[in-house]
């Protein structure tokens, strides 16, 4: 990773001083040169990402229920919310960018942490019962779905999850906070056909880092994928998903059937 930093300087690029200023630094406050480069990296990529744009109803409509927990009215902006079209229209058209600006709504101060905890365990849920509904294909090609050691964020892997199910694939969802061992266990005991992470903030890209090389040695021969904010910092050889789910979901679905 440094000799990438290095080359952007030798290829006369306008901001690797500064990176390289920052790496020195870092690198005097005793890191690691590979974890000094990744926090060069993680700085860099900070704001990159253009935010999801809502093209079906109010994607303000949720955040404003979760305010002093209107149970009722968080229902009702649930419910019109999914009633706005297909799964696979509402999850890139308005639920993404709905959680988007709850997300905003809380750094402004808007929404308090236990508000949005509260509107985010009821999309959980939404979510969960959508993906338990989904039939299960006979035969179909199983897909293992869930985020690294100490990752929690889960609302955008298991709407991905539930869109890998709507595509025919046998998507099994394994949840946040995985333990890298199970992880291991589960891909060798069970070998899928693929395996999807998420690297939803910075904070998970060292476990996502970890969890990659792990998976890649205990088996290199299960194609493995990863979506959320931060999927630009893994390991080349991962494959990237983008930043909308149902495009990904039916590019990887089409994938692991021409496997079978």
């Amino acid at each position: 990773m440094t000799t990438e930093i290095a080359s952007d300087e030798m290829a006369g690029d306008g901001g690797a001083e500064r990176r390289l200023t920052d790496l020195a630094t870092l690198l005097h406050q005793g890191f690691s040169a590979d974890e000094a480069a990744l926090r060069v990296l993680l700085d860099e990529h900070a704001g990159e990402l253009a935010p999801p744009t809502a093209t079906l109803g109010d994607p303000d409509a949720l955040w404003r229920a979760a305010v002093g927990f209107d149970v009722d009215g968080l229902t009702r902006a649930l419910d019109k919310g999914f009633a706005l079209g297909t799964y696979a229209e509402v999850v890139d058209g308005w639920l993404l960018p709905s959680l988007h600006h709850m997300g905003l709504a809380w750094e402004r101060g808007e929404l308090g942490v236990a508000e949005e905890h509260f509107a985010s365990a009821s999309v959980h849920r939404r979510l969960a019962t959508i993906f338990d509904q989904a039939p299960r294909q006979l035969h179909a090609p199983r897909v293992l779905v869930g985020l690294a050691p100490g990752s929690r964020h889960e609302l955008g892997v298991l709407a991905f999850a539930v869109a890998l199910r709507e595509e025919g694939v046998d998507a099994v969802y394994l949840g946040g906070d995985v333990p890298l061992q199970s992880w291991v266990d589960s891909i060798t005991r069970h070998t899928p056909a693929g395996v999807v992470i998420a690297v939803p903030t910075k904070e998970d890209v060292v476990a996502c880092r970890r969890l990659v090389t792990a998976l890649t040695q205990a088996a290199p021969g299960v194609p493995l994928v990863a979506g959320g904010s931060y999927q630009d910092l893994l390991d080349p050889h991962v494959t990237r998903l983008g930043h909308s789910v149902i495009p990904a979901a039916a590019r990887l679905a089409g994938a692991v059937r021409a496997k079978v």
